[in-house]
């Protein structure tokens, strides 16, 4: 009888220790389950996925391995996609709740969606502009995004300080489902933003039902007149064939082209042998103030072109007309495709007694414009220049040399103010040489040098 009562002791123990596991592991599972959203019958299928989503939105679910494959339902306001193994798409629909169900080998998991409503308010970015500001009778669009499609179009109106002008009431934009309304803005007189109020922005049932009134910048309203003026923007005025000349437009604010074309006509005389042409200029990428294009010249004769620009194409983002200041809307630019071929030049020493020695170099162009571009090497030099990019001097009139004592050898080449310069039959620069080799002698010969003393 002892003995006995030791036993159900001890298996009244174990019992106890049995209960504590089996409880510890209902709460640990329980636990679980809460955490993850899961509501799982028999062994556990996790499903990964949001726990909560928006009206009309598509989600990806996914369940732990469970051999590979699993079957996948949903119930409540919910219509399953496609599905590919353990991912499965989900669609869901109006405000309300659903269920994700999947099961494979065995084991079966659920996970509940709470469908939350939207509210009632416009997207990050969703006041969009035809352009930022009207003038007086000019009419823009303005058109706004809301984070879901609305119940029917809210009543706008201007507010504030500034309502000089007057909007239209909200339309539907055509295939946007209701989540986008537009207005016409017509401008008044005066300068200023114009605000405006959104009443009774209500979302539809599906979404929520949530409704809210908002308020909104728009346009600005702008009559001043922009102050502009048309420039040769570096100042070139000859060119020769395959030279450039850069025409540009600025002004006191944003400037824009009448139906985006912002016109510049070139025309040649008879002797550029150039042919005719429209031009049109472009805004800079970074500043809307400033338009310009650049033109390269074809013409192969001598002559002149003239960029004449029609200003009446030029407007101010609120299209206003643009002030001219100054009024020149004309350039003329001159064709020069000869070389000059014949100009003087003489090195004389001056101040023999100081050291360093200096030389005057006096050159007389054949052109006006021209610049002469020189090298002095010492005598026995083997270098040879080949073209103006060999050069490390230019100058008109009178330049000065300075130079220890020595003998020396000058090459030079006039250069136009169209970049033409002489030429060999071969195509080479006619680089001259002074002093001229005479006679039998030969690059290298003393002789044949400047003598600085």
């Amino acid at each position: 009888m002892i003995k006995l009562r030791q036993m159900r002791g001890r298996l009244s123990g174990l019992s106890k220790v049995i209960l504590s596991s089996a409880l510890l592991l209902f709460i640990t599972v329980a636990c679980e389950d809460d955490e993850s959203g899961q509501n799982n019958v028999g062994d556990v299928l996790y499903i990964d996925g949001p726990s909560g989503v928006t009206p009309m939105s598509t989600q990806t679910f996914t369940a732990s391995e469970a051999g590979g494959s699993v079957s996948w339902s949903v119930t409540g306001n919910a219509t399953l996609g496609t599905t590919d193994g353990l991912t499965a798409e989900v669609t869901f629909g109006a405000v309300g709740t659903a269920t994700v169900n999947a099961s494979g080998n065995g084991l079966e998991g659920a996970r509940a969606i709470t469908i939350n409503g939207t509210d009632a308010a416009l997207v990050e970015g969703g006041v969009a502009l035809s352009n930022a500001s009207v003038n007086d009778g000019g009419s823009e669009t303005v058109t706004f995004t809301f984070a879901a499609p609305l119940a029917s179009a809210p009543t706008i109106a201007l507010i504030g300080d500034f309502t000089a002008g007057t909007i239209s009431a909200l339309s539907a934009v055509s295939g946007s489902n209701n989540t986008q309304y537009m207005a016409t803005v017509t401008g008044g007189v005066g300068n200023g933003q114009l605000n405006v109020s959104l009443t009774g922005v209500t979302v539809s049932a599906d979404y929520g039902g949530a409704t809210a009134d908002l308020e909104a910048a728009i346009q600005a309203v702008d009559n001043v007149k922009p102050l502009a003026k048309f420039e040769n923007a570096d100042g070139v005025t000859v060119v020769n064939k395959g030279g450039s000349v850069k025409f540009m437009v600025s002004a006191s604010e944003g400037i824009r082209a009448v139906k985006d074309s912002m016109k510049l006509a070139l025309d040649y005389d008879a002797g550029s042998a150039g042919a005719d042409t429209l031009l049109l200029l472009s805004q800079s990428e970074d500043d809307a103030s400033v338009w310009y294009t650049t033109w390269t010249n074809t013409a192969d004769g001598d002559g002149s072109f003239t960029a004449t620009l029609d200003q009446s194409t030029v407007i101010d983002i609120a299209s206003n007309d643009a002030l001219w200041d100054p009024a020149t809307s004309m350039f003329n630019v001159a064709v020069d495709n000869t070389a000059p071929t014949a100009f003087t030049l003489t090195a004389t020493e001056n101040d023999p007694v100081d050291e360093p020695r200096v030389v005057d170099v006096v050159t007389v162009a054949e052109e006006v414009g021209s610049t002469v571009h020189w090298i002095w090497l010492p005598y026995n030099s083997q270098f040879t220049p080949e073209s103006p990019a060999d050069f490390d001097g230019e100058g008109a009139g009178t330049t000065k040399f300075v130079a220890s004592a020595g003998n020396y050898k000058l090459f030079y080449l006039e250069v136009d103010a169209a970049g033409n310069y002489d030429v060999n039959e071969d195509g080479t620069a006619a680089i001259k040489r002074f002093p001229v080799l005479t006679g039998e002698q030969e690059e290298g010969d003393k002789d044949a040098s400047i003598e600085i003393k």
